[in-house]
């Protein structure tokens, strides 16, 4: 049990055991500093000769004074303090050198303002800003790798192929089949009341590859390989192996990002592809069944419909939304922090902002890719 001394209006607390407190002990010391404190008290002075940083139960009751300090608008000092983990962690608590005890808020009692945080908003997203040019700064160093290609890991490559595309194929297929289902259903009920059904192969097929094939496509990619890669570097970021890497002189962008970026530039077009074509099919069986067009008309009149500009804009949008997905992924990845916490919040961050970021390129690839085909003489 610590032994307390009033002094004139000096409160002392010394004796604290150095191999802590129990509940009982914190308790009843807790409430004859209390009862000392109705007295005329202004200052009041702990020992910490023989405490550590890991005696947290004896932290605990200096926690609980100063906030006794704080209501009473009384000072408090530390003496014989050795530690210097101890004193760092004091001032983290709030204690500062004039004597103050500042409570820390953990939870926020009254909403905050808009204006605070639109503001707080602003800077996150200014700060955002700054770190991703100079992600990007990062991976344009590392394009050299073109132009020396041994010096790439063509087995990284190809792993997150496998993992990227190839077993994306299945989830892609069956996602885009429904959609040509549901857009031929929705379309089908709405063309038959003017007898226009014949123009649902027009819709189902330029609806689905100038829009809906790569979008859905990308957000399947940014499920899985946008979060996934977030999830690995955060991973590698909390076991610090990021850190040993720059330690070692080794580039993490070109051992970390370039094969996860090249691998989904290549695959992600591909799968635009089967997702095209998975949609045209799930359209194909809906108006067969629902309208007395054959096998032979539908296709017919889908290639028809269709000029070889859509498609590459399909593959344009792919590409655009591969590289966009997976250096989100990356980034978010190498900002985690460093506890699992942090790794969660970055395979959440890299969802959320891939999904921003690829509808916002989706709109400004929508509206130059027709003027630059009309560059060249073709009417989109």
């Amino acid at each position: 049990m610590p032994s307390l001394n009033q002094n004139g209006k000096m409160l002392e607390i010394k004796d604290l055991p150095g191999q802590g407190m129990s509940f009982q002990e914190m308790e009843s010391s807790y409430e004859q500093v209390k009862v000392l404190f109705k007295n005329d008290i202004n200052l009041l002075s702990v020992d910490l000769s023989k405490i550590v940083s890991s005696n947290f139960s004896v932290i605990t009751f200096i926690i609980g004074c100063g906030e006794l300090c704080s209501r009473n608008d009384v000072k408090i000092e530390f003496k014989g303090i050795s530690d210097e983990v101890l004193a760092a962690n004091l001032a983290k608590l709030g204690f500062d050198k004039e004597g103050r005890y500042h409570p820390k808020e953990f939870r926020r009692e009254k909403p905050q303002s808009v204006f605070l945080s639109s503001g707080d908003a602003c800077y996150k997203i200014y700060g955002d800003a700054r770190k991703c040019l100079g992600f990007i700064g990062e991976i344009c160093k590392s394009f050299y790798l073109f132009t020396h290609p041994r010096k790439l890991d063509l087995r990284e490559v190809v792993y997150y192929m496998d993992k990227s595309g190839a077993d994306a194929i299945p989830i892609v297929m069956l996602i885009c089949f429904l959609i040509g289902v549901i857009l031929g259903f929705q379309g089908i009920t709405q063309m038959e009341r003017f007898g226009l059904q014949i123009y649902i192969a027009d819709l189902v097929g330029l609806a689905l590859v100038r829009e809906l094939g790569p979008l859905m496509v990308a957000m399947i990619c940014i499920g899985r390989a946008g979060s996934a890669y977030a999830a690995e570097l955060g991973t590698m970021n909390v076991a610090e192996e990021i850190d040993a890497m720059d330690t070692m002189g080794l580039k993490p962008a070109r051992f970390l990002v370039i094969p996860k970026l090249i691998a989904l530039a290549v695959v992600m077009p591909m799968l635009v592809l089967i997702g095209d074509f998975s949609g045209i099919m799930g359209g194909l069986i809906i108006s067969i069944g629902m309208t007395d067009m054959t096998v032979i008309e539908y296709v017919n009149r889908t290639i028809e419909s269709m000029i070889p500009a859509n498609i590459a804009e399909s593959l344009v949008k792919g590409l655009v939304f591969a590289c966009i997905i997976a250096c989100v992924g990356c980034f978010r990845g190498f900002e985690s922090d460093k506890d699992a916490k942090g790794v969660g919040k970055a395979a959440t961050s890299s969802v959320v902002t891939g999904i921003f970021l690829v509808v916002v390129a989706d709109f400004f690839v929508t509206f130059i890719f027709p003027q630059i085909v009309l560059i060249f003489g073709i009417k989109y």
